[in-house]
């Protein structure tokens, strides 16, 4: 399964390959997940900062985290979306929607890196 987020002109694709998945542990989601969300949310946050950085004109918070199947196991995703930074009086605002990044963390604390390139279609 491969999963883009479009972020400034990149491309981000995760893709979770089932050997990965496989080495992951299963979620009973009648009990807690193998790995929490907190635990989740530090382990993606790392990748984050890696990848993009928070600028004058914008800073990256977290949107969400959710538990996601894929096939017979669960994984995290975890999404970060720039927040346009105030400007001067009034501040500035933005219009389209939100630029968000997806990052996947399985339930073994492995985040899975994604590949980045050009986006020859910006959006």
């Amino acid at each position: 399964m491969a999963q883009n987020s479009y972020v400034f002109g990149k491309v981000y694709t995760v893709t979770i390959t089932e050997e990965a998945l496989k080495k992951s542990p299963a979620w009973k989601s009648d009990e807690n997940p193998p790995l929490s969300a907190k635990k989740a949310i530090n382990l993606a946050a790392a990748m984050k900062d890696t990848l993009v950085k928070d600028s004058d004109d914008h800073a990256w918070g977290l949107e969400s985290a959710s538990l996601k199947p894929f096939l017979d196991k669960w994984y995290w995703q975890i999404s970060y979306e720039t927040r346009v930074m105030a400007r001067g009086i009034g501040g500035s605002g933005s219009s389209g929607p939100p630029t968000l990044l997806h990052l996947v963390v399985l339930m073994d604390g492995t985040v899975v890196k994604p590949e980045v390139r050009i986006d020859r279609n910006p959006r």
